[in-house]
């Protein structure tokens, strides 16, 4: 007799953003409208614009709304993947948000956001381009088969793909692996991603130094 035990899965929050239909639109013109101003980035993205991580400290009317919403969604993630004996404090989150904008062919390439301090990420779908036009983000397996291990026999769930839907967001573990298909539509593929830490969930790489002069900061008035 046979019993699979299915360990220790990774928790993934799906959050239908309940102001989307309202935000969406707002979000998406001033996106747009900073993506004539701010420089791209060059990291796991092939072509598109990525965004400085810095619309957290942006004053444009929905994206303050965007960001000032967040924590409490964060917390909740929080609270299912840690062993918490009391709720977290959603004023202290920290995070850095970046906008990405894809055109035609544009895709990410696998990756992952942990390094000391990045305890959680999310992205959120603002326009997605319709259905069947790819761009799905794409979950990777390391826990099972970790990406440094080479396997000529495929595993049963190698990896999960989440379909784009406008006004989604996806809240998960910084370490673990995605990367972004190839999107294919006409419009522009426009998304919102940040990364996040909390002075109660201070989780290193252990060859990894503490990067992040705002989480000494709190650390040191708690502390007090």
């Amino acid at each position: 007799m046979y019993q699979l035990l299915q360990l220790f899965p990774s928790q993934v929050l799906k959050v239908t953003w309940p102001q989307a239909q309202r935000l969406n639109p707002a979000l998406i013109a001033e996106v747009l409208n900073l993506r004539g101003q701010l420089p791209s980035v060059s990291k796991t993205n092939v072509g598109g614009w990525h965004s400085p991580s810095v619309l957290q400290e942006r004053n444009e009317p929905a994206l303050r709304e965007f960001t000032d919403t967040l924590p409490a969604h964060l917390s909740a993630w929080a609270q299912q993947f840690f062993a918490l004996e009391t709720p977290l404090d959603p004023e202290l989150w920290q995070m850095e948000i970046w906008a990405n904008c894809n055109e035609t062919g544009h895709f990410n390439r696998a990756h992952d956001h942990f390094r000391s301090g990045v305890v959680v990420s999310a992205f959120y779908y603002l326009r997605c381009g319709g259905a069947g036009v790819g761009g799905e983000t794409v979950f990777i397996n390391q826990q099972s088969c970790p990406l440094n291990i080479h396997s000529p026999v495929p595993l049963r769930e190698q990896s999960f793909a989440v379909t784009p839907e406008d006004g989604d967001m996806y809240i998960f573990p910084s370490w673990l692996g995605h990367r972004v298909n190839p999107y294919l539509g006409q419009q522009t593929r426009i998304s919102l991603a940040l990364n996040a830490w909390h002075p109660a969930l201070n989780v290193r790489k252990k060859t990894d130094k503490q990067r992040f002069a705002g989480l000494r900061q709190v650390l040191r008035k708690i502390r007090r």
